[in-house]
């Protein structure tokens, strides 16, 4: 399994993106997005989505260099067209605009429609929260047709529809969470067929509908999806995740993924709230210290260490990770390897 320095991959993604036409500006924040996201061990998120984007590029999917603009921009709401644009693009222009807004007016509402793919949500949650707000952020995720079975059925018509949420403390890490509705992340899903690995059977449903472990009846290694995800939680994965697809798909205008015309993206929208115009700012922190604290003091079942609080395990792992670099499965590490390869990129060094 290679490890790699995360200064020496964000060259590296920065480099492909360059090559492909992308300004440098762009190249830069999309490659630091991914980065950052392996760095705080969301890898199913991170520089696995290389050769997919790659991929987008050429087919004209995302146009690497266009930018997102305001469609409309009314109170403590906006509207903003993402042309395309690579997904970090315009869901970081999301983060600016809602935090604006929620500084200005008390809570801020914004929605991107023509949206590519965003990656991993918990980065713009965290960069809401490090504001001292409250973060919300839903997605549509899915190509057309959907990737999710609703709870009782065995095909897909549903996005996966991640959503993220994060709430700043005082003196303790934040919480900051970013999951799926579907039992696991799809690309988690793709990690165990680039890597010739079995995947538990409540993952996923085969062409049939019957539940499988090889994530092969599932996808094929060219991202076709030929079976069905499975809402986690049953009826309350489910629940969220039509919360999620009517909110960040419907209501922004990008549409659901059950409709013929359906162009896989996301669909975003972000809510954030300023503690300020509820409860004293301090207190509130020292209230969420408190309560941290508390959840944290349970005795642990004989299978746990610690108890975390969500957004502890990525701000360890990012601490370990930025000194002893970021490791890949070797197929995954491939595939980014034959994608340099084949726009001219130099790899570099593993250790």
């Amino acid at each position: 399994m290679p490890t790699i320095n995360h200064q020496s991959l964000r060259q590296l993604a920065s480099a492909i993106y360059d090559k492909l036409g992308t300004p440098p500006d762009i190249s830069r924040a999309v490659a630091d997005y991914q980065v950052e996201t392996n760095l705080v061990g969301h890898d199913s998120h991170g520089c696995l989505q290389i050769p997919r984007f790659v991929s987008d590029i050429r087919s004209g999917k995302i146009i690497p260099d266009a930018r997102p603009h305001v469609v409309r921009s009314e109170g403590p709401t906006a509207l903003l067209n993402g042309n395309r644009s690579f997904g970090m693009q315009s869901a970081n222009e999301a983060v600016g605009h809602v935090i604006e807004k929620s500084n200005a007016l008390g809570i801020g509402a914004v929605g991107v429609t023509n949206c590519n793919h965003v990656g991993a949500l918990w980065g713009y949650v965290k960069r809401i929260v490090d504001e001292g707000l409250i973060g919300l952020m839903w997605c549509s995720a899915g190509p057309r047709g959907g990737l999710m079975a609703p709870f009782g059925g065995t095909q897909r018509v549903m996005a996966t529809n991640p959503m993220g949420f994060g709430v700043p403390g005082k003196s303790r890490p934040p919480l900051v969470t970013d999951i799926s509705t579907a039992v696991a992340a799809a690309g988690k899903v793709v990690m165990a067929l680039q890597n010739d690995e079995s995947i538990p059977d409540h993952w996923v449903y085969d062409k049939d509908g019957r539940a499988t472990t090889d994530p092969a009846e599932f996808m094929t290694l060219d991202l076709e999806i030929i079976g069905a995800m499975r809402p986690f939680g049953n009826h309350k994965g489910y629940a969220l995740a039509l919360m999620a697809e009517v909110l960040a798909g419907i209501l922004t205008g990008y549409g659901a993924a059950y409709q013929d015309d359906y162009i896989e993206g996301n669909g975003t929208f972000l809510i954030a709230i300023d503690v300020a115009r509820f409860v004293d700012v301090d207190t509130f922190r020292r209230s969420v210290d408190a309560y941290f604290a508390a959840v944290k003091s349970v005795p642990t079942d004989e299978q746990t260490d610690e108890i975390l609080i969500p957004g502890e395990m990525e701000i360890r792992t990012r601490g370990v990770r930025e000194r002893e670099g970021i490791p890949f499965p070797d197929g995954t590490w491939q595939t980014i390897v034959d994608t340099a390869n084949e726009v001219g990129i130099a790899i570099p060094p593993t250790y």
